[in-house]
């Protein structure tokens, strides 16, 4: 017999944890993986299960994928009625009886933690008369019966949980997940992880074990999904640790932690974190005290501020910070005062999320109270509730991909910090507000644009606020340059400001001091002129040099010209 394990992931650079775990732990050769994307040819992946001529497929079912798996396996089972079918996974390990009624195809579910279940499915489903009636968090089909199991208790002892990935599996370029716990010690009524309060760790050597292996690959990055990375400072400081001694390769490492619960030990502890190692993802969802009591989420705001500001300080840490529209007593005008509040804080990044209805949540319970309307497909997210209206959230769709265009890229940050101090003083959300219904007046969501359009589109925009200065010109100028290394600047941005220095640029770049002084690691007769750029910033010759583009604590340096030539009179060489 052979068994098919299939994974649907959202994007291609993603490495699916879950059907790994399950190959492992049932240590059976005849358990295949095939994981693909919801971006591929539908008609491809139908083709590439159906060829694996497998006697039992199961399906690792998720919000994004959901609406997939069920055309997927309702075709096959039309088809190939002998072929056995099997969904586990968080979209299906709830109100499992609706889900078997509605999806007839389905002939099994597994519900919960899927290792110990699946181990013991499949040594029955060998057997020519297999008895599931004892496997805890199994349901299956007894004729026109849907029998469902009692639930499995989740694993203590997660060390007996095998490493999931193979050593020559091939990881360039991808996000690689793990995790060194599960559970949450919180209990926030949105959150899946609500549903199991108890936290459970893999022990330290074992963690350190399985980062070993992890940090020799090429992965784009290795994030951890433990809900609260940070609930015990101690252990996370020695994991981290650990990481810096042994990320030979310079992975990018991500985290999911709770701000409000750092001590000074541990604030202390991360500012000696390498520069552009790390990323904290903090959920604060909302600053609304109705609003966060309602979802169970107890957050000291104060500290929030201190702890997010103490980070920042250092620029070692990408800091993203989430909100999430559509919450219980969320209006439009108190999201706008959340949304204003994190601003402040600068982070690298501001994730606009919206209400995901989920089975299993007490805000699924709860929605009758709310009033909540949700889309009845995957991924159930909010379209109205009591206190925010479809249109109100349909802006606030707008706002976020205005916010993730211009805010979270980086490009813009001096254009921006202009237009929050000069223009839109009192709130930035209302300049995201304005420019958004700009951006609907001029049509301008039919389409994507490119970088270099994006930069037009805010100077027409504050050209058309009445509101252009010189000021605003060389801030936009400035972003152009820095985050541009091989775009000639504009004329709306006065391409004179650098055409006038091309002289000094070519003398400079064949200048041995220059070249010794600013560029350390350039190779004997490596040509740097296209390295760095000299352009007027509010009329001062500024250097541009250019270092790591994907670095946004570093991408580029720049120097007020004069100062730093000494032994070079530029201006006899204009």
């Amino acid at each position: 017999m052979k068994i098919l394990l299939v994974t649907l992931d959202s994007k291609f650079i993603h490495a699916n944890l879950a059907v790994r775990y399950l190959k492992k732990y049932c240590k059976d050769e005849n358990v295949e993986i095939k994981e693909f994307t919801i971006n591929q040819k539908f008609e491809y992946i139908l083709n590439e299960i159906l060829s694996a001529d497998a006697d039992l497929i199961c399906f690792s079912t998720y919000i994004w994928n959901v609406e997939y798996v069920k055309e997927i396996a309702y075709i096959i089972k039309e088809t190939k009625k002998d072929i056995k079918l099997l969904c586990g996974g968080p979209e299906v390990s709830f109100e499992v009886e609706s889900f078997m009624r509605n999806e007839p195809y389905i002939d099994f579910v597994v519900s919960g933690e899927g290792e110990i279940t699946f181990s013991e499915f499949i040594t029955e489903f060998y057997k020519d008369t297999p008895n599931y009636e004892s496997i805890k968090g199994l349901s299956y089909r007894v004729n026109e019966n849907i029998i469902i199991n009692e639930l499995r208790e989740p694993v203590i002892n997660l060390d007996t949980i095998n490493y999931p990935y193979d050593e020559d599996e091939k990881f360039e370029d991808k996000i690689i997940y793990y995790e060194s716990s599960r559970g949450c010690p919180f209990s926030c009524s949105f959150c899946m992880s609500s549903i199991d309060k108890r936290m459970r760790v893999f022990s330290m050597e074992r963690v350190k074990k399985d980062l070993t292996m992890l940090l020799k690959t090429n992965a784009r990055q290795i994030k951890f999904v433990d809900r609260t990375f940070n609930a015990d400072y101690k252990r996370s400081m020695e994991i981290i640790d650990f990481i810096i001694k042994h990320n030979i390769n310079s992975m990018t490492i991500h985290f999911e932690i709770t701000a409000d619960i750092i001590n000074e030990e541990f604030i202390n502890f991360l500012k000696k974190l390498p520069v552009n190692m790390f990323q904290f993802e903090i959920g604060v969802q909302s600053l609304n005290e109705t609003t966060l009591d309602e979802i169970n989420r107890h957050m000291d705001g104060e500290k929030l501020y201190k702890v997010i500001n103490q980070i920042r300080e250092n620029n070692n840490i990408h800091i993203h910070l989430d909100l999430i529209a559509g919450l219980p007593y969320e209006g439009y005008d108190t999201f706008k005062k959340s949304f204003d509040g994190i601003h402040k804080l600068n982070a690298e990044k501001i994730q606009l999320g919206f209400l995901k209805v989920l089975k299993g949540t007490k805000i699924y319970n709860d929605r009758f109270k709310h009033e909540i309307r949700y889309r009845k497909t995957a991924p159930y997210e909010v379209i109205c509730t009591k206190y925010i209206t479809i249109d109100e959230l349909l802006s606030l769709k707008n706002i976020e991909e205005i916010v993730d265009k211009y805010y979270n890229e980086k490009y813009f940050d001096k254009s921006l910090n202009y237009i929050f101090n000069h223009i839109f003083t009192e709130s930035a959300f209302e300049f995201y507000e304005s420019f958004s219904m700009y951006w609907r007046k001029k049509d301008l969501y039919r389409m994507s644009h490119s970088r270099k359009k994006l930069y037009k589109i805010l100077f027409d925009y504050i050209k058309y606020k009445d509101k252009l200065t010189d000021g605003f010109i060389n801030y936009m100028r400035y972003d152009y340059v820095f985050n541009n290394q091989f775009e000639d600047l504009p004329d709306y941005l006065n391409r004179n400001a650098e055409d006038k220095y091309k002289r000094i640029k070519r003398y400079l770049s064949n200048d041995l001091t220059f070249i010794t002084k600013y560029f350390k690691d350039s190779k004997k007769n490596e040509r740097i002129i296209n390295d760095f750029r000299i352009v007027d910033i509010n009329n001062v010759p500024t250097l541009f040099i250019y270092k790591d583009k994907e670095n946004i604590f570093n991408r580029c340096s720049t120097y007020i010209l004069s100062d730093l030539i000494g032994e070079i009179t530029y201006e006899q060489k204009r």
